[in-house]
């Protein structure tokens, strides 16, 4: 049974709040830590062709970029010469208010234009894995990634029951490859006040539970793992190279329905998965991690999984989303994907 942790919230003032989880009680030193960028102008346009929303966030041009130890926001603080996102001494995962949020659960000011414009309504949270700069995800306890499923459980809960947001996507960005700003061990949380459409098209075709259906009959040669109550496995319609799915078994919607059980079982398979990934050359594999969870409306048909998208193909060379993918979002994959199963299980070599 896992033990419920220990959670600290602190009210940072200006809308902004820090959450603080550990497996121990800790006694925190607190110092009032980097200000809250009050100008954040942010909007939601509408494109007519996509019949989708395009946001707009002029600060986050300023954002904080790759910035060494001594200055990473997400670093603990031990004085006020060094002002962080997170300012106590110590901690073991914590979640804040980003404050180059793109999204506000605030009312804010939007544009008059020719065409459709609204309030970028929602919120954007940074959720840090580890106070030590130089983690790496792979490389961190059992016990570390069951705490950061038990925090993204308990913000998410949080932010669903808000009337103002209909989805959340927990993701991470590895790898400067990807574009990531910040070295620092990480990931994010956004909660939109709308359902993109991409995520309703998902949810539209979850309504006949395709993962049901294919769970309990995967072919061994696609299944990296599996233990009582969830398998990972690398899917057949993998877009990128070495992708792999994480799901549990019983159809559920959010991570806060997880039992302490299918928590622990899932924990192991997404430490597991992230360790294969690195080990394919030996080291830290560049990808996006997404948490799908259900919008609102479609809990009946969503099932949970975890998405991990790598793009190093090989050794000397990236996956980019090039012309056709970026266009029309007809991917073409470079390896299939039952040969990046046996590359991840160490039974074939991967290309140089």
């Amino acid at each position: 049974m896992i033990k419920d942790p220990f959670i600290k919230k602190i009210d940072r003032g200006e809308g902004k709040e820090l959450i603080l989880f550990s497996k121990n009680e800790l006694n925190y030193k607190f110092f009032k830590g980097l200000p809250p960028i009050l100008d954040n102008q942010t909007h939601l346009r509408f494109h007519p062709t996509r019949s989708e929303w395009v946001g707009y966030s002029s600060t986050r041009q300023n954002r904080t970029f790759l910035p060494n130890s001594l200055d990473c926001p997400l670093c603990p603080m031990t004085n006020n010469k060094n002002p962080t996102d997170i300012p106590v001494d110590q901690y073991e995962v914590a979640i804040f208010t980003n404050r180059f949020s793109s999204l506000h659960l605030e009312r804010s000011e939007f544009p008059s234009l020719e065409i459709n414009t609204d309030r970028a309504t929602g919120n954007c949270d940074v959720i840090s894995y580890s106070s030590n700069h130089n983690d790496e995800f792979s490389k961190l306890p059992l016990e570390r990634i069951e705490l950061i499923i038990q925090a993204l459980s308990f913000r998410t809960k949080e932010l669903i029951n808000n009337s103002k947001i209909k989805y959340i996507l927990p993701f991470e960005n590895k790898g400067k490859e990807i574009g990531v700003t910040l070295e620092h061990p990480h990931g994010q949380i956004y909660s939109f006040g709308h359902i993109p459409e991409i995520i309703k098209k998902q949810s539209i075709a979850q309504k006949i539970n395709p993962l049901n259906k294919y769970l309990f009959d995967i072919p061994k040669e696609l299944i990296l793992k599996k233990n009582n109550t969830a398998i990972s496995f690398v899917p057949r319609w993998a877009r990128y190279p070495f992708e792999i799915w994480v799901v549990p078994y019983r159809k559920i919607s959010h991570l806060f329905e997880l039992s302490d059980e299918e928590q622990q079982d899932l924990a192991e398979l997404i430490l597991e998965a992230s360790k294969k990934l690195d080990a394919i050359f030996n080291s830290p594999m560049p990808y996006t991690l997404a948490w799908q969870l259900s919008p609102k409306g479609y809990e009946k048909f969503h099932h949970l999984h975890i998405c991990f998208q790598p793009i190093r193909r090989s050794k000397t060379k990236l996956k980019y989303l090039a012309g056709v993918e970026q266009i029309a979002g007809f991917f073409l994959v470079d390896l299939p994907p039952e040969r990046s199963a046996r590359i991840l299980r160490g039974d074939e070599k991967p290309d140089e």
